[in-house]
């Protein structure tokens, strides 16, 4: 008998284990049998389940089989066995509620559902669980019973986030907003947990009629309680959203003229508004930061950012234009004056060489700046590695080659396992392109393919796959190091050269596999040049002449927003974008191609609709 025990003891929690495991194939197969509509099958087995676990979950999907089969007899009896059961008479009454309404017996239902809310006890988690039931069955007037009837016997302060999601389910956003501001008023933490379920509901908000009710209500609070700034707060970040910077900016100014603490949060937006290219929105407040003065918090930062933010926008561009980079150089001049050359200012000083190098054909002025800044007292290892892969491209510029070859290896030897050496090496493998060492190039492109930034990975593919196909189609290489000085010139901005080089090809080796790209390169110089009718006459003929090349789907989508932006061309934009959807599936352009699709498809309805002032302020009641 000792043994026997001693037996049983051993094999019960295997037994258990063994009892878990067959519980758990059977809801997987009940789960199929569910999902496939077959609900006679999947009845019996969450019947099963049910029996084996009392789980109120297991029975809910019963239930649903059952009235899926329909078997709206046994499925009543099922709950009323389960109130016999007396284990929680809240949940029974809300699944016979249930019942009752999908037999179309509406006074019956409601019956039912005011039961479930009568019979919650003085526990407050029954209030939260007997939502959730309401919730589950989507009953939303319902749960909102229920947490109203809670505050009513418990305490009126509470479950305004409870609140604030079921009234965002019954799309009464007024409401919602109400219980969320509420919530955040109990503690300012709580703003950044809104903004989150606030960014849920703004992702469905196609035509902006909820973010104008948002915003319509949070001004109506504003003007109500005027001291509480954590609603100016959550209005800047609707306007962020839209990506209104305007309004976005001007409610900061004018949130810190009142309460002076608003800079860190006006210097962040500017940020933002200069990343989504809202220049001259990003320039009102970094000028409002530097006013302050020098002895102003953000005013060095500022300083710094407003002349990055004034080089980014013209690089950007891509045009050529003397003018304008003298212009931009004289920026450069002025916030030296005021921030001086120092350490701090090391990525302004290399980029106002490249500035001169590139833009003004002033290579010496710009290689002194650099090398007068790599002797600044102070500056670091990750400075003086940025400034001096700066000082190789100069080298490439003024053609000296081979002194760019040591200068980039120089680099990467000090930024080891970074971006900054992924980059360099990439620039040094495209030199050795450049030069004409076409196998030691791509053995460099092939490792970099590897590299952690997909942007450099890609490049690098590109670059290895073209020397490739290249290569296998002419064993001497001729037209591709004519082609790859093309490519030199066109990065020393040498477009008269570059040209040369490019006609040389189309004219000395007629035919060969380099046509549609002798085209491509032409466009983007014509591009640069701000010749975009001429870019767009090489880019069509590659779009007709090379769609199964693999420039095809760049050509077109550079089409394409050339037609957008530069032609005013929005139908013929709207095509292309359309062809690019509909014959290049698989191309890294379609999620913008559709992006921009549909933001010209949406500016085509709006300007076919009859202007009516009237048309703002309908659609704004829950």
């Amino acid at each position: 008998m000792k043994s026997l025990l001693w037996l049983i003891f051993l094999m019960a929690p295997i037994m258990v284990l063994g009892q878990k495991k067959d519980l758990q194939n059977m809801a997987v197969l009940a789960s199929q049998y569910y999902q496939n509509k077959e609900y006679g099958k999947a009845a019996e087995l969450y019947e099963q389940l049910y029996s084996d676990t009392k789980s109120e979950g297991y029975f809910t999907i019963y239930l649903d089989c059952l009235m899926g089969i329909p078997d709206y007899e046994k499925a009543e009896k099922e709950i009323r066995k389960g109130l016999r059961g007396n284990s929680s008479d809240t949940y029974w009454y809300v699944q016979w509620g249930f019942l009752k309404k999908a037999q179309g017996q509406d006074a019956e239902c409601r019956k039912m559902y005011e039961k479930a809310i009568g019979s919650i006890s003085d526990n407050p988690a029954e209030y939260q669980n007997l939502a959730n039931q309401f919730i589950n069955r989507r009953e939303f007037e319902y749960a909102e019973k229920v947490y109203l009837k809670g505050r009513s016997v418990q305490n009126p302060a509470i479950y305004n986030y409870e609140l604030a999601r079921i009234y965002n389910y019954m799309r009464n956003y007024d409401l919602m907003m109400k219980e969320y501001l509420e919530w955040v008023n109990q503690k300012e933490s709580n703003l950044d947990i809104v903004k989150s379920n606030l960014q849920s509901v703004l992702s469905v908000d196609n035509d902006q009629e909820i973010s104008n009710q948002l915003k319509k209500y949070i001004l109506k609070r504003i003007q109500d309680e005027p001291g509480q700034i954590l609603y100016n707060r959550l209005l800047i970040w609707l306007f962020i959203q839209d990506k209104n910077f305007v309004a976005a900016i001007r409610q900061s100014i004018s949130l810190d003229k009142r309460i002076g603490t608003e800079d860190a949060n006006i210097f962040g937006l500017a940020g933002v508004a200069a990343s989504n290219k809202s220049y001259d929105e990003a320039i009102k407040a970094y000028d409002y930061l530097i006013l302050k003065g020098k002895k102003a918090e953000y005013f060095n930062l500022a300083s710094q950012q407003l002349m990055q933010m004034y080089y980014d926008r013209f690089v950007d561009e891509d045009i050529l234009d003397v003018l304008h980079a003298n212009d931009v150089k004289d920026k450069f001049a002025k916030t030296f004056e005021v921030l001086g050359k120092t350490p701090e200012t090391s990525i302004l000083l290399t980029e106002y060489a490249h500035l001169l190098a590139f833009y003004l054909n002033q290579p010496k002025e710009a290689i002194q700046v650099l090398t007068d800044g790599l002797a600044m007292a102070g500056i670091n290892m990750v400075q003086m590695a940025g400034m001096k892969a700066e000082l190789a491209d100069l080298y490439v510029f003024s053609g000296d080659l081979w002194e760019a070859v040591i200068s980039y290896s120089q680099v990467i030897e000090s930024s080891k396992s970074s971006l900054l050496g992924d980059d360099v090496k990439i620039k040094r493998a495209k030199l050795g392109y450049y030069m004409g060492n076409f196998s030691w190039a791509k053995a460099q492109l092939d490792v970099l393919r590897a590299s952690t930034s997909k942007l450099i990975a890609n490049d690098a593919m590109d670059l290895s796959l073209f020397i490739s196909e290249n290569l296998e189609s002419d064993s001497l290489a001729a037209p591709l190091k004519i082609f790859a000085h093309a490519d030199l010139n066109i990065f020393r901005n040498n477009f008269p050269e570059a040209m040369s080089a490019l006609d040389s090809v189309q004219n000395l080796y007629p035919g060969n596999s380099l046509i549609d790209d002798v085209d491509f390169r032409k466009a983007a110089i014509f591009q640069k040049q701000g010749k975009f009718a001429e870019a767009a006459v090489l880019l069509e003929s590659i779009v007709k002449d090379h769609s199964w090349e693999l420039l095809a789907d760049d050509a077109l989508f550079q089409l394409a927003t050339i037609s957008q932006n530069k032609l005013n061309k929005k139908q013929e934009a709207m095509q292309l974008y359309k062809k690019m959807l509909t014959d290049y599936p698989g191309s890294v352009y379609v999620v913008d191609s559709r992006t921009e699709y549909r933001k010209l498809q949406d500016a085509e309805n709006k300007t076919s609709l009859p202007a009516n002032p009237e048309e703002k302020t309908k659609g704004l009641k829950p």
